[in-house]
């Protein structure tokens, strides 16, 4: 669901802007290098911004979560309540002002990809794709060559891509009527993410008593 996230939030800020993005730094990357090759200041600092607010969101993440790996805890919890009220915000703002819309969405993302880096310890990032089709491609090779492969591993990947994929989709077809206020939907993807998490963290372990 978080891919799903993600996706929806990414189509939305691309037509919000008409360029770049907010869940893939390789392409917003770029944008901050044609803006200095160009001599645009304007997409410099647009690129500059998501960048460092992706990474602001990142190290959000990373001071909130101490949990061990695969273990939920309530700063998750927080984190993905956070990027939720994030998201609605810039439902709100992205009509106004698109720039600073898209600014809130890349904090919100660089919170949700930072968080799923953590828990998972980095084997699943929900903000892109790249790593999804490269991880595909090597399992299929594998396979052509009758080598070993991870089908577990490929499940995942197939599931992640078209979770992305399909939330973009919704994104682009609510964008049409509903404009920047479409990013209610990953909004309300999250938030139900965090309930469910928060569900089932079950009560804190008991401490034994000390000793006499």
């Amino acid at each position: 669901m978080l891919p799903f996230a993600a996706g929806a939030t990414n189509a939305i800020a691309l037509l919000a802007l008409r360029h770049g993005g907010v869940t893939h730094l390789t392409g917003i990357s770029t944008e901050g290098a044609i803006g200095i090759g160009t001599a645009d200041g304007r997409l410099l600092l647009h690129a500059l911004a998501i960048m460092g607010l992706f990474t602001l969101g990142c190290a959000i993440s990373a001071w909130a979560i101490r949990s061990e790996r695969w273990a939920r805890g309530p700063a998750s919890v927080a984190v993905l309540c956070s990027e939720a009220a994030l998201l609605a915000l810039a439902a709100h703002t992205l009509d106004i002002d698109p720039t600073l819309g898209t600014c809130l969405c890349g904090l919100a993302i660089g919170l949700q990809n930072g968080a799923s880096s953590l828990v998972t310890g980095a084997v699943l990032r929900t903000s892109h794709l790249t790593g999804m089709f490269t991880d595909l491609g090597i399992a299929m090779g594998q396979r052509w060559r009758g080598a070993a492969f991870d089908p577990r591993r490929t499940r995942i990947c197939v599931v992640v891509i078209g979770a992305f994929i399909a939330g973009g989709a919704c994104g682009a077809v609510l964008f049409g009527p509903c404009s920047g206020r479409a990013l209610w939907l990953p909004a309300l993807v999250v938030i139900a993410m965090a309930a469910s998490t928060g569900l089932r963290l079950g009560p804190p372990p008991r401490r034994n008593p000390p000793a006499e």
